[in-house]
């Protein structure tokens, strides 16, 4: 089987890539840019080939030999085009309507020289047609608008109207077609990660911005949601399953193992660290007042509330031809992580993790850097995260060829965070969770919190003997006095860079705004505009200060401290301290010096 995958970089056509490279097949993928399509090139090398081309010209935009090479596939899976409901009509005609007659001159002039086993296109489950060819064979699509879609924005309609197309050119030619309704995509069952930021990403971002202070529709409504790996699943099982003369299957669980959107909205409001709303608006009165003037104020896109729905939606083809437990899967889990990994994209961008690798074992978010020999585990402290202690991971493993582990803790980087009557227990489970997947004589490094959170799972017997533990300036006394929570969120939240930095520089945090310290500052106050890591940064600092730390440290602790620190007071020397002229974050701005520091204590 070679199968050409148009849409092979964007959101789901990445995770078909990855599926399809396990499997005896060839894939030729259509890619605008080569180097986005690099990394998936190199998961088989000898089975994927790479044509650069364009949805929206004539040919797919093919130069001569890539369009040899096109046409000796047997297979297309059409999952290209832009995710973006704000398209305006002219470049959603483009890039969907154009785009599938482009799709389908190749297809037919593939068809015609060899046969064309099947050809699978991807729609959003809202789409009104089905196998049903009396609603749709007459259309002219390039002229008219069928009524069920007169209200439907551009993108909508233009994706639709694509539908319609590809399913008359199909019955045309006698092509086998199978059509895939795509709930909203979010990030993987394991680690949530969600690239693509419309969609889902849209609705986080509302409601991150205090701009829907309402329970949309209420009970009777949902915003259907699926795994992306789980829609690739159902693409490679559809080309490997028998044809049929009906093969539209809706991917949309049926109601009663969906979320309502009371229920999704309660699993957000907990994963972002916010008061989930309690008032319920009428779905028809909200779509109202966003029509005249509401999407202006509110800066919600009118186009944005079309997501939800209270219908029902006929998935019966899809119980037919699919197995049991692929059908149990529709029904999106693991919510919160991608929530968590929206918010830290809408918060600091695209970062890259790379040598990094991230990995969810039982719930616990972690970085790994592979090693030899027993493994370091790295807990960083607040206004930071897991990515913040990069640099320092890699120092440890290149000196010491450790395994590295860095934690994400709940609330920050893109673990979701976790509501508990005693704010303290979700963390100290981490360690806890974290002791029982490593072997005894691993390294635990915490950093500030970090380090208060593994003295606290010390005193509760967490670690044992053989454990070595190294507390990076643990925040046992503090000497200044701070403002009260709302007054300190409240200047956080309206606090310049500079003032930030200034307030940095001035408590000893910092030395200087140079280098690794510039881009840490950069971080902090980026992070002040997710209220998920806002909150959980104010709330566990109150924590801290009613965690009654030990001044006197435990002699199995190694303590390094930075002298510029003017926060903290050093803690009384257990004989096993070490000193850098630095401020409270130097295992951040310092971290080739830190990590020196603790290659020695480790091996003393």
């Amino acid at each position: 089987m070679n199968i050409l995958i148009i849409g092979s970089t964007g959101f789901i056509g990445k995770e078909v890539v990855k599926q399809l490279a396990l499997k005896e097949v060839s894939l030729t993928l259509l890619v605008r840019n080569q180097s986005k399509a690099a990394s998936l090139k190199n998961l088989a090398p000898s089975k994927i080939e790479v044509v650069t081309g364009d949805l929206t010209k004539t040919n797919l935009g093919l130069n001569p030999v890539d369009k040899e090479r096109v046409l000796t596939c047997d297979v297309i899976i059409h999952c290209g085009g832009p995710m973006n409901i704000n398209l305006t009509e002219e470049i959603a005609k483009k890039a969907f309507l154009e785009g599938s007659k482009n799709v389908m001159d190749i297809a037919k002039e593939i068809h015609k020289k060899h046969g064309l086993k099947k050809i699978v296109h991807t729609v959003g489950y809202m789409s009104p047609f089905t196998d049903d060819s009396a609603a749709w064979e007459n259309i002219d699509v390039f002229t008219e608008i069928p009524t069920s879609l007169k209200d439907a924005h551009p993108y909508e309609q233009m994706k639709f109207l694509s539908d319609i197309y590809i399913r008359q050119e199909a019955r045309k030619n006698e092509i086998p077609l199978a059509v895939i309704n795509l709930p909203t995509a979010i990030g993987d069952e394991q680690i949530g990660s969600t690239a693509q930021l419309g969609g889902f990403g849209l609705f986080i971002d509302i409601i991150r911005k205090g701009s829907l202070p309402v329970i949309p529709g209420g009970e009777d409504y949902r915003l259907p949601l699926i795994n992306k790996n789980i829609v690739a699943e159902f693409i490679v099982t559809t080309l490997f399953n028998d044809s049929k003369n009906e093969m539209t299957y809706s991917l949309v669980s049926d109601k009663e193992h969906d979320h309502n959107i009371s229920e999704l909205m309660s699993i957000i409001s907990e994963s972002m660290n916010m008061n989930k709303p309690f008032v319920t608006a009428p779905f028809g009165l909200l779509k109202f007042i966003m029509k005249f003037g509401g999407s202006k104020i509110t800066g919600i896109p009118k186009s944005s509330l079309s997501f939800l729905t209270n219908q029902v939606f006929d998935n019966h083809l899809t119980k037919r031809d699919f197995d049991a437990e692929l059908i149990k899967k529709m029904a999106a889990s693991n919510i919160p992580f991608s929530i968590a990994d929206i918010d830290f994209r809408l918060t600091y961008g695209d970062e890259k993790i790379s040598p990094f690798t991230r990995k969810n074992i039982k719930g616990l978010l972690m970085y790994q850097l592979e090693g030899t020999q027993k493994p370091i585990v790295l807990v960083h402290g607040l206004f930071s995260d897991g990515t913040d202690l990069f640099e320092l991971g890699l120092e440890l493993n290149k000196q010491t060829g450790r395994e590295i582990l860095i934690l994400d803790l709940p609330g920050f980087g893109r673990t979701p965070f976790i509501k508990n009557e005693d704010i303290l227990a979700p963390y100290l489970h981490v360690i806890q969770s974290i002791k029982k997947i490593v072997p005894n004589e691993s390294v635990f490094v915490g950093h500030s919190f970090g380090a208060a959170l593994l003295m606290k799972a010390f005193k509760e017997g967490v670690f044992t003997n053989q454990d070595k533990i190294i507390l990076l300036q643990p925040p046992i006394h503090k000497l200044k006095s701070e403002p009260t929570k709302l007054i300190s969120k409240y200047l956080l939240k309206h606090t310049s860079y500079n003032r930030l930095s200034a307030y940095f520089l001035k408590r000893g945090f910092l030395i200087n705004q140079e280098g690794a310290s510039y881009k840490y500052l950069k971080r902090v106050k980026n992070s002040i505009s997710s209220p998920r890591i806002l909150n959980t940064t104010l709330q566990l600092n109150t924590a801290l200060k009613k965690m009654n730390l030990d001044q006197k440290l435990n002699s199995q602790f190694s303590i390094v401290w930075g002298t510029k620190d003017k926060q903290y007071q050093s803690p009384a020397d257990n004989g096993k301290m070490k000193f850098i002229s630095s401020g409270h974050y130097f295992p951040i701005s310092n971290p080739v010096e830190t990590a020196e520091i603790v290659l020695k204590i480790i091996e003393d």
